[in-house]
This record gives C-alpha cells, sequence and structure tokens, in this order.
C-alpha cells in the first residue's frame, strides 16, 4: 500500500523525520520510496491499517495531509485524456462502493507546473467528469471519498484523502494561555514533533528532567504517553503540574536535580528535553562569565549521562540546546548513546535550537 504524506513546508528536515517516528512507534513497516517537493511516499506493509494511521494523523505536527496513492505517472504534464481515464477507472473501482459521493481536488507542490489545456478548476472538472461518467455522484460540501490529483515537478499522483491535519489545536494551546506561564518556553508544535521525534508509544514513560512550565509534558501526554517531569525548581515543578492539570493530564512531577535523577536504570521509554541555557545563575547559585562554558559543558555531561543511564536500550532520547558543540562533545563523554539525527531550528534571527536525536 503507497500512503503519502504532504508535508509542510516550515523546516526542511523535520516534518520528513516527524513522519517516520511516528511509522516506527506505531510498529508500522515501511520502504521510502521517494520525498520530493514536500511530499514523502512509502509503501506500507501488512501492519497499516485505517486505524493506525488515524492514530498517526492525530499526533503529527509538520504535515498537512496523507493520502493513499491510487496511481502515478512519471510525468507531470497532464494531456493525455485517455491515459489518465484509463487510470481513474482502475483506482476509482478499487476504492468506491455502492451509494459513495465523491469530490476532486488538484494540489500542486512547490515548484511543480502543470502543462496541458487543463488547470486547476478546469482540470478538477474534467477529472469529475470522467468518475461521473462512471456513476457516481458528485457532493462537494461532503463527500464519501475526495480525489486528489497531486502534482510535484517530476510526477502526477492520484490519490485519494485519509486525513487532513488540524492545525488550529497548537495555537488554541499557546503557552501564555496556560496558567502557569515563563518566557522563552517551546511552542506546542515544536515540543509536539519532539515527543514524536522520539518514537514514544501510547502508555509509554516519557521523561523530561528540564520540564520547566511543562510544555513538552503536554504534547507527551497528548499523545497518550505518560509523562514524568523533573526540574531543579519547586516553582516551575508546582507550575508545570498547574499546566497538565489545566488539560485534563495525568503526570509525576518531581523536584529534583538532572545530574541526579532519582529512577532506576533502564527504566524510562523515552526522553524529550530543552536543555537549559539562559538560567545558568538559578541552577549554579551564582557564576561569572567566565566559567559559564565549563559550568554548562559539566551540566550537559552530567546529564545526559543520567539520561544515558535510565534510558531503555533500542529508545530514544531528544535533546533541544542552544550550540552546536554539544554534537562534537557528546562522543568523547563514554555514552551508549548514539547520534541518529540532527536537525537546526531558528527560533528568530539570535536564535537557532540544535536538536539531536539519540538512540542507546
Amino acid at each position: 500500500m503507497l500512503i503519502g504524506f504532504e508535508l509542510s513546508g516550515e523546516h526542511e528536515t523535520l516534518p520528513r523525520a516527524e513522519v517516520l517516528a511516528c511509522l516506527r512507534a506505531h510498529g508500522i513497516r515501511y520502504d521510502e520510496k521517494e520525498h520530493t517537493d514536500r511530499i514523502l511516499v512509502i509503501e506500507a506493509g501488512t501492519s497499516s491499517t485505517s486505524a493506525s494511521m488515524a492514530q498517526i494523523a492525530r499526533r503529527l505536527g509538520m504535515t498537512h495531509r496523507i493520502y493513499a496513492i491510487l496511481g502515478v505517472s512519471v510525468s507531470s504534464r497532464y494531456g493525455d485524456e485517455c491515459e489518465m481515464e484509463a487510470l481513474i477507472k482502475d483506482s476509482v473501482e478499487r476504492v468506491m462502493e455502492p451509494g459513495d459521493t465523491f469530490a476532486v481536488r488538484v494540489r500542486r507542490s512547490k515548484g511543480a507546473v502543470v502543462h496541458g489545456e487543463y488547470k486547476g478548476m478546469e482540470l478538477e472538472r474534467e477529472v469529475g467528469a470522467m468518475i461521473k461518467r462512471m456513476g457516481y455522484e458528485v457532493d462537494l460540501k461532503n463527500p464519501s471519498k475526495t480525489f486528489v490529483v497531486l502534482f510535484t515537478r517530476h510526477k502526477c499522483f492520484l490519490a485519494l484523502l485519509l486525513h487532513s491535519i488540524e492545525k488550529k489545536r497548537y495555537g488554541q494551546r499557546k503557552p501564555h494561555l496556560r496558567p502557569f506561564f515563563s518566557p522563552g518556553v517551546i511552542m506546542p508544535k515544536l515540543a509536539r514533533v519532539l515527543v514524536n521525534l522520539s518514537a514514544v508509544k501510547s502508555g509509554e514513560i516519557l521523561l523530561d528532567p528540564f520540564c520547566g512550565t511543562g510544555g513538552i509534558l503536554i504534547e507527551a501526554g497528548m499523545v497518550g504517553a505518560t509523562p514524568i517531569g523533573m526540574d531543579i525548581q519547586a516553582k516551575m515543578v508546582r507550575g508545570a503540574s498547574e499546566n497538565l492539570l489545566f488539560y485534563h493530564l495525568e503526570g509525576h512531577l518531581i523536584t529534583a536535580d538532572a545530574t541526579d535523577i532519582p529512577m532506576r536504570a533502564n527504566s524510562v521509554d523515552a526522553v524529550v528535553t530543552d536543555m537549559p541555557y539562559g538560567r545558568v545563575s538559578l541552577l549554579s547559585g551564582g557564576i561569572n562569565a567566565e566559567s559559564r562554558a565549563s559550568f554548562m559543558e559539566r551540566l550537559y555531561e552530567e546529564a545526559i549521562g543520567e539520561v544515558d543511564r535510565v534510558l531503555k536500550r533500542g529508545r530514544r532520547a531528544v535533546i533541544v540546546f542552544n550550540s552546536p558543540t554539544l554534537f562534537s562533545l557528546l562522543p568523547n563523554w563514554g555514552l551508549k548513546l548514539n547520534i541518529a539525527e540532527r536537525h537546526e531550528y531558528r527560533v528568530h534571527r539570535s536564535l537557532t535550537r540544535y536538536i539531536a536525536v539519540l538512540e542507546k
């Protein structure tokens, strides 16, 4: 079964990585067929079901739509009406049932050029007429099936829309709308992507040892994981607990030092955390500028060493930090964690967050 993901264009690498991590979390075996013009196409194994795709759709943050790919043309040129009609006839008969209604949409990925006589709404009407001649009725408001003619620069896909991703939910969870707020926190959509990159499954334990106001914990709870949060500041722990309750989520909050995590070895299924970089004085009890770099390196080494200890073998830790130097430091710390992925996320002109996906 070919599945297509229409990725958002808000980041170069994170949308694809998020989809693949979610497939992993749901135990879906796949072969990646192509990734071009913000379209990711995979061939999913028999473990792919409509229920699992619906669950993945509810998780994703940087994907617009999920499709079942019904047919592919090796050229984006629309001009051979007989070829298109044959492709549509074969595909439609496979998915339509008696009494089903339909709608047709045309979408172009960035850079796609549609040649030939038909463009946009004209192409929608032409394809719709082909399907209508097969005996099916059009319903533009509430169709049983929505067919999408999806153009990239080099291919044309005939697809069946499976799921559209609702993005408003992230805006409704903006940090300033929560009972407890502190500036400089990760926004909900990015927090969701980070949780997804960890490949945590529903019911599994996700630890954030620098939980702050609980933004990562909230997104972990939203995907069904059991969030455990730690912070050295009791005020943050109380605030994170209040924020979880605000969204009717259950979690475990601990006031503790991330360099000495009070948990057993190999007891955590996933770790996702945003390492501190602007709160050094609070964490150290006052520190001068000259020793800042050495203090932060020691903090990172000890905290990630603890992450290495509590994380189960074969699982992931997603670490966010504000300097690319951590990528070069990690291999020198004698950890079982290996760098599986690297991402850069530009927050604004003066702040870039670096994301390391680590596997044990």
